[in-house]
């Protein structure tokens, strides 16, 4: 399968029954000094749970969606066909090596308050480097 052009488009729906649960959250009472031996502490919970409350998801898609994605099907022996998600982006330099950034989990391309990996590969993207090898490009 040719590489399609990928864009990130949550349903409103899907968001908005996300921010229903969370305002409907209920916590537990918290046993003195858990700490992390029995879980996320309480107000750590809290505190991510209010994040992903006032997060806005679509001012994260428009910024997801400057990296030009794409996505595909390959064959893998062994597995079913597999589809994967990944960001294409050419050189404008002549002979260029090219970067291949693999991973395996899908919240490296998921924005939140504690997963920006995307946010910051997108930033590697644009960057034009002026010297190749300690050689002028």
């Amino acid at each position: 399968m040719t590489p399609q052009p990928y864009k990130i488009s949550v349903p409103q729906e899907k968001i908005d029954n996300l921010k229903t649960k969370l305002g409907l959250a209920s916590f537990p009472d918290e046993l003195d000094s858990s700490a992390w031996d029995l879980g996320v502490p309480l107000a750590d919970m809290k505190r991510l749970t209010k994040a992903w409350e006032k997060w806005d998801w679509r001012q994260a898609e428009e910024r997801l969606n400057k990296v030009p994605q794409y996505h595909t099907s390959i064959k893998v022996d062994g597995f079913d066909e597999l589809n994967i998600h990944f960001i294409w982006q050419k050189s404008e330099t002549k002979n260029a090596i090219p970067l291949l950034f693999v991973h395996g989990c899908t919240f490296l391309y998921c924005p939140s308050p504690i997963s920006s990996q995307l946010f910051q590969l997108s930033r590697v993207l644009p960057l034009k480097l002026s010297t190749h090898c300690g050689t002028t490009a």
